[in-house]
């Protein structure tokens, strides 16, 4: 294969990571588990459902069980998406949500995203993970290596200066072969803009605590 040929390949998997990335976000924008029992429930049945194709697959699926408690807040999940959120090569998207006003599906809430991928779908989506590209006046990614699970594991800030983000995304990548585990916080700030309600994003070092905890499903 000529390097021209390469490049060529190579571009095009990055297209496709960041097109089905991108699919995968604006599907997830709008989630919202709603304000009952039943809903939760719901959306927990359609992380069931994503853990059993993987399954299928001969693959494990990791977790952080049922919901768990960091920087004073608790958080509930595991949340699939009814449609939107398949990943290409395979592999489950699991979000886990706290609500910052008391009553699940209202108000205002932080999230922290999590993905695990089978080799095939790292393939295609880890470029675009591990090199986040900026545009101009955005800033620069800054990453250090940490440790999950006795592993060695890259913790991503990606940030963007535009709207006064030095944090916009917190991404944290660790490979428990035969799947990369990502997890992901998105800046949150609130209604005046002058306060950042996502608390990973304001200290990164407690989503390395909070994976620890990551664990195979079923446990």
């Amino acid at each position: 294969m000529s390097i021209r040929s390469f490049h060529g390949l190579s571009l095009l998997k990055l297209l496709m990571a960041v097109v089905a990335l991108a699919t995968a976000l604006t599907t997830i924008s709008c989630f919202d588990v709603g304000g009952n029992d039943d809903v939760d429930e719901r959306f927990y049945g359609y992380f069931l459902r994503d853990v059993k194709a993987m399954q299928d697959m001969g693959l494990p699926v990791y977790w952080l069980g049922r919901g768990f408690n960091a920087g004073g807040l608790t958080f509930q999940g595991p949340y699939g998406l009814e449609f939107g959120g398949e990943i290409e090569g395979g592999g489950t998207f699991t979000r886990y949500v706290s609500w910052l006003d008391g009553t699940p599906g209202e108000g205002r809430n932080t999230r922290l995203d999590m993905t695990v991928y089978s080799p095939d779908a790292w393939e295609l989506a880890k470029s675009a993970m591990l090199n986040p590209q900026l545009l101009p006046g955005q800033g620069e990614v800054t990453r250090r290596t940490v440790t999950v699970k006795g592993r060695q594991a890259e913790l991503i800030s990606i940030p963007n200066l535009t709207i006064r983000r030095p944090v916009d995304r917190l991404r944290l990548v660790v490979e428990l072969d035969p799947v990369v585990v990502v997890a992901q916080a998105t800046s949150v700030l609130s209604a005046g803009g002058d306060s950042e309600l996502n608390i990973f994003i304001r200290n990164p070092d407690l989503l390395v605590r909070v994976m620890q905890d990551l664990r195979p499903y079923p446990e």
